[in-house]
This record gives C-alpha cells, sequence and structure tokens, in this order.
C-alpha cells in the first residue's frame, strides 16, 4: 500500500499480522491513506464510488483485540477488502451502477459480504463497475470512468473493474466480483492482479443484484492464487438465497496449492489465439515455456471444433435473464437508465422465447464438450483476453468494435460452467498487463488454483505494481 507495504499479499499481510508486526488497525488506516491519496481528482484512479470508514475502524479495532489476544478467526481477520457495488450491504447504499438505484439500501448483506464480516474481513467500501455490471470498461455513466492504474489513460476493463484497479493500486488486498461473460477475469489481467471464476453454484449469490441466473458467477479478485484460494475457503458453500447454489462438503483450497504441475497435461485452445495481440501471444508463449520447465506437457485441443460460431450464444441468456429482473424500470423508468443499456435490456425483453430455449440448450452442449474434452488433459490454457486494456472512451456508453473479442476468450468458461483464473503474466511494449487463464473441469477449482500458484512461483509477475 504505502512504503513497504507495496505489493504485500493477503497471505503476507496475514502472516504480519499473527506475528504482531503489523495490526488491522494499521493496515486499514493505510489503506485509506492510499485511497485518498491516488483515488479521487481529476486524475484518479476512481475506484471507489462509495467507502465505509466508520464500520471499516470498528471491524479493524475488532479485529486486532482478537489478533492481540491471540483469537484470530482465520486469514482473513483484519485484512480490508473492497466490495463490488452489486453485493448488498446492510445499511449501506447498493446501486449496481445505476442511476435507477441511487438511493437504494438494502437491509441485508449479500452472502459472500456476510461471508467475509463473519471471516472478521474488513471492508473498506464499495467499487465502481459498468451499470447493471453489463459492460467491459468500468466508464460508468453515473459514476465516472475507473481508470488503470498502469495507465491512467486506459480502461481497468469491465464489469469488476473497480475492485481489481483497488487491488493494482494498492488501496484494498482483495475484492469481491462478479462474472457473466469475464467480468472478475478481464479486469484481473487488464489490470495485473488475479481474479477467479469458481464453478458455477460454489458461491452463493444471494443479494447479488441484478444478475443473469444462468452464466453469472461470484468469485474473488486479490494479488496471488493463493489469496483467490484463502478467499474462496471462506466464499464457498450452499445459500438458501441462490437456488443454483451447490451443497458440498467443504474444501480447503490452499491445501494442495504446492502440488505443482509435474506430470499435468495442459490443453492449449487454439481457437484462443486467434485475432491476439502480438503481446499477448508472446506472453502466452512464455507462459507454456514456465509450465513446460516446471514438468507439465502441452498438448492442442479444441472442443468444439465443429460447431461454429457458438459463443455469441451468450448474448441470447443473459440480457433477456438481466432485462427480466429490471422490467419494471425499464418500463416505468426509462429515463433513470442511461442509453444504450436501456436499448439493449429492452431488445431483452423482446427476445424469443424460443431464441433462449435454444440458447440455454447449445449452452449445455458446450458444457458437456468441454467437460468431455478434458480426458487425458487437466486444464485448459489461453490468453484471458486477446486484447490488452484499450484508452478510456469520452462516450461512458460507447460500444466498441473490438468487444466481442475482447471478451471471447473469458466468456467461453462463463458458458461451460467451469472454474477459471487469470494470473498477470507480462506487459505489452506500452507497460499494459496481459493475463494467463487457466481452467478446468466442474469442481476441479483446487487443480486449477494449484496450477496457478505453482506458475507464480515461478514467475514475478504479480509481484510488479504500478508506479503511482
Amino acid at each position: 500500500m504505502d512504503g513497504n507495504l507495496a505489493g504485500l499479499t493477503i497471505a503476507g499481510a496475514s502472516r504480519r499480522i499473527d506475528d504482531g508486526s503489523l495490526s488491522p488497525s494499521e493496515l486499514t488506516e493505510a489503506a485509506f491513506a492510499r485511497i485518498e491519496a491516488t483515488d479521487g481528482g481529476e486524475r484518479g484512479i476512481n475506484a471507489f464510488v462509495r467507502l465505509m470508514r466508520a464500520s471499516a475502524e470498528a471491524e479493524a479495532a475488532a479485529a486486532a483485540e482478537r489478533a492481540a489476544a491471540g483469537r484470530r478467526l482465520g486469514p482473513l481477520d483484519g485484512i480490508p477488502l473492497a466490495v463490488k457495488d452489486v453485493f448488498d450491504t446492510s445499511g449501506v447504499v447498493t446501486n449496481a451502477g445505476s442511476g435507477a438505484l441511487l438511493d437504494r439500501v438494502p437491509v441485508q448483506d449479500a452472502t459472500a459480504v456476510a461471508r467475509l464480516r463473519e471471516a472478521g474481513a474488513v471492508l473498506l467500501g464499495k467499487t465502481n463497475t459498468d451499470e447493471f455490471a453489463m459492460g467491459g470498461t468500468c466508464n460508468n455513466y453515473w459514476h465516472g470512468p475507473t481508470r488503470n492504474p498502469w495507465n491512467l489513460d486506459r480502461v481497468p476493463g469491465g464489469s469488476s473493474g473497480g475492485s481489481a484497479a483497488a487491488i493494482a493500486a494498492g488501496q484494498a488486498f482483495g475484492g469481491l466480483g462478479t462474472d457473466s461473460g469475464g467480468s472478475i477475469r478481464i479486469p484481473a489481467a487488464f489490470c495485473g492482479v488475479s481474479g477467479y471464476k469458481p464453478t458455477y453454484g460454489l458461491v452463493g449469490r444471494g443479494g447479488v443484484a441484478p444478475i443473469p441466473a444462468t452464466i453469472d458467477h461470484a468469485g474473488p479478485l486479490a494479488r496471488t492464487a493463493e489469496d483467490c484460494a484463502l478467499l474462496l475457503n471462506v466464499l464457498q458453500g450452499q445459500d438458501p438465497r441462490d437456488h443454483d447454489s451447490v451443497a458440498r462438503t467443504r474444501e480447503d483450497f490452499t491445501a494442495d496449492l504446492d502440488g505443482g504441475v509435474a506430470g499435468l497435461t495442459l490443453g492449449v485452445i487454439p481457437s484462443l489465439l486467434e485475432q491476439a495481440q502480438d503481446a499477448v501471444l508472446e506472453n502466452f508463449e512464455a507462459s507454456l515455456e514456465v509450465l513446460r520447465s516446471l514438468g507439465a506437457a502441452i498438448v492442442e485441443v479444441e472442443p468444439l471444433e465443429d460447431e461454429g460460431d457458438w459463443r455469441g450464444l451468450a448474448y441470447s441468456i443473459f440480457r433477456p435473464e438481466l432485462a427480466s429482473g429490471l422490467e419494471q424500470i425499464v418500463r416505468e423508468r426509462p429515463e433513470a437508465v442511461s442509453e444504450p443499456m436501456r436499448s439493449r435490456l429492452l431488445a431483452g425483453l423482446e427476445t424469443p422465447a424460443i431464441s433462449m430455449v435454444r440458447a440455454l440448450q447449445r449452452r449445455k452442449l458446450v458444457e458437456a464438450r468441454f467437460e468431455a474434452a478434458l480426458d487425458g488433459i487437466d486444464a485448459y490454457l489461453g490468453p484471458t483476453s486477446p486484447l490488452v486494456a484499450e484508452p478510456i472512451g469520452d462516450d461512458p456508453q460507447l460500444v466498441t468494435e473490438d468487444a466481442d473479442l475482447k471478451f471471447r476468450n473469458a466468456l467461453t468458461f462463463d458458458l461451460s460452467h467451469q472454474p477459471s483464473i487469470s494470473v498477470p503474466n507480462g506487459r505489452d511494449g506500452e507497460g499494459l498487463p496481459t493475463g494467463l487463464m487457466i481452467s478446468g473441469a466442474l469442481f476441479a477449482d483446487a487443480l486449477v488454483l494449484r496450477i496457478a500458484h505453482a506458475y507464480q512461483r515461478a514467475t514475478d509477475f504479480h509481484e510488479q505494481v504500478p508506479a503511482l
């Protein structure tokens, strides 16, 4: 955060709290000082739309007392985190980045937020997002653009760009995000941090609004895969408010992190390399060499080679699903929703039922084929996005012609429901980060995190911080 705290991980901070060399109150004050120094003003990051300073200081003080008494609740106790502004926070405005909900104050925490509080985490505030989490720039019509800490003229990616930028800028140690088409992993790649989309249903989405129910995932962002595993340990579990959440025996996702990749077979999907920028390809090839040097075998695999252009089916799913939950607002208060978001939602309401049914059926085919193609392969590899972060546009609602390409790779694993992580794997000639995406079989979350951790133990991209 400041001085020797720059780049400190959750795991590292937790060890220092344990040995008494750092207190949760000191960490929290350092976080707020960093936010004050870097977030506001015309050229500030603008990662946070709302701070929760009073409650955060109280949470930090309670965590400090537990630490002093040797009664820490776990590795997240006393760690300052950020919350994407689609997760309900009791008594604190949650507006999902929309003017339609500017004064909405929930009375109950989202399930993920409640679990972080129960683990003793310190919640710093709410981070910026695209309106209704539907976009890839975090250039919000109502709250302004979030800036990429590596280049203040570039986007941080979306829609969880506020959380990713806060972590990259040293304002928070980790954060919550959601991912329906890459909205955790693309910001992680663009901002040079780690972002994890768990298996569908592993992390409950109760109190997350609005959501495209059949492809949305809640998950963590942090500096490292290890930190994501620590967060996932707390976030996992069945959620009575999310009917798609899955009842499973709790796992310790850190237990096998040091297992390495020797003997594993990792599959590169060639179609995910098409149209990628040169630096993205170069960094990806370098990542493959790292994994080979660690003992992994690299092969090629194309799970849906004969299916043509199938990724577009996502729009026939999440637009009507999102619009169905917002119909009253769009119909009765259209001026409260910015353009072209309003037009997208209206188009979603007009999507023929048969189109959505067919899209849902094809999504199941994607899931089945991507599972079947892992026979003899332990995980998939690809660039998180074929592109690096684009310049911030003058029009907050502008959809660039490269938008579909930007989301193509990450969107694949929202449709397959499989676990997927982005970890930093280098930068281009202008200093913009790129990401390595590792994805695995359903509920093979521990293995995906293990591969990512092995890669990060052999590289230092996750240790690099922008010079703000």
